[in-house]
């Protein structure tokens, strides 16, 4: 199993990954870092979620 696989074999099952939020809004992918309060901190988007994953973590550097 190639490590994309991997990935999205763990997105399919985001309760594993508590403080990010996966949707699919008008085609697109979206992925939001949650705090423990329920608050957006900051999101990314894509063609795919892990180009969105990619995407939020360059908008944290």
């Amino acid at each position: 199993m190639n490590d994309t696989k991997k990935i999205e074999g763990i997105i399919n099952n985001s309760n594993l990954l508590k403080h990010l939020k996966f949707e699919l809004i008008n085609k697109e992918h979206v992925v939001s870092l949650i705090d423990s309060d329920g608050y957006e901190i900051v999101r990314g988007y894509g063609n795919t979620a892990i180009e969105a994953l990619n995407d939020m973590h360059s908008n944290l550097l």
